[in-house]
């Protein structure tokens, strides 16, 4: 049997109120669409606590999520900073054209003659649309995530194609 996949879905910011609540800031969409009764994990060093979401409610960038095994404020204190995970066969499948942002980091980025770039090392969400950080040894490139730029992802090949304006490079 294959070993599970676990996908960040957003990240602890902090406890809330006195029952053991935790505000959270979402990545992307997965976890604004989650029910009472699923499963998410926490990693603690090299093992994963299993948590069962009780209440999952909208607020101001974020949500606050209640779990069946938090009773207090202390333990959700501990929480603040740690990444929550889901399996990664949890997660809608996207339209063709669109990726999670796990698939996409560690693809290596090469320009549509085949010059290698580096390295996508992280995706920043912007309110038009996501930038791509690209590293090499030398330096780092800002890479705007869109269809005039990016010309093809093969996750197969482990591979971004783009086409880079002028003074971009």
């Amino acid at each position: 049997m294959e070993k599970s996949c676990l996908v960040a879905v957003g990240r602890v910011l902090k406890a809330h109120g006195v029952r053991g609540a935790l505000k959270v800031l979402p990545y992307g969409e997965t976890l604004g669409g989650m029910e009472a009764g699923e499963k998410l994990f926490l990693m603690e060093g090299v093992k994963q606590r299993q948590l069962t979401l009780v209440r999952l409610r909208s607020q101001t960038r974020g949500f606050i999520a209640e779990f069946e095994e938090f009773e207090s404020i202390d333990e959700a204190r501990e929480l603040t900073g740690k990444e929550l995970l889901v399996d990664k066969d949890r997660l809608p499948p996207l339209p063709d054209g669109e990726y999670y942002h796990f698939q996409l980091i560690g693809l290596s980025v090469v320009t549509k003659e085949g010059e290698p770039l580096g390295t996508l090392r992280a995706v920043f969400e912007t309110a038009g649309h996501d930038v791509y950080v690209v590293a090499n040894e030398d330096k780092e490139l800002l890479i705007p995530a869109i269809e005039d730029i990016i010309c093809e992802v093969d996750l197969t090949g482990g591979t971004l194609k783009v086409d880079l304006p002028e003074g971009l490079q």
